[in-house]
């Protein structure tokens, strides 16, 4: 009588387990911002016309074993004048839950996006920069 119980309680617990993400392989992969605070790309971070700071593109790429690479590219208009920035870092990430801890190799910054689905979630600065695989 125990043996048949204790299997289907063994089957449950696997099957709700297996429900979030568990490990590194199932968020693993690039995700491309989309949007920030709702708009679309190039994002104006500051500014207007001829004076603007612009969020041109970005690429969060999760790799396994926990290490993590972001490349992007921003421009700068100053009195017409056009400067083209590329910005990359990297780090390592660890998962609890939905939350994933973005930790930069110098240190220097520490992020807590949120995954759903092929969805990042990354709330900072009073940006909500949305990112999809």
């Amino acid at each position: 009588m125990l043996r048949p119980l204790m299997g289907l309680v063994v089957a449950l617990s696997v099957g709700c387990l297996g429900d979030g993400m568990t490990g590194s392989s199932t968020v693993t992969g690039a995700y491309t911002l989309r949007t920030v605070n709702g708009a679309p790309l190039p994002y104006t971070i500051v500014g207007s016309g001829t004076a603007k700071t612009e969020i041109i593109d970005d690429v969060i790429t999760l790799y396994e074993g926990g290490t993590y690479a972001e490349s992007g590219h921003s421009r700068t208009t100053v009195s017409g004048q056009v400067a083209n920035e590329s910005n990359t870092e990297t780090g390592s990430y660890s998962l609890f839950g939905t939350s994933v801890t973005l930790r930069s190799s110098d240190g220097a910054r520490t992020r807590m996006p949120t995954i759903d689905g092929n969805t990042m979630t990354v709330v900072e600065s009073g940006m909500t920069s949305v990112f999809t695989k």
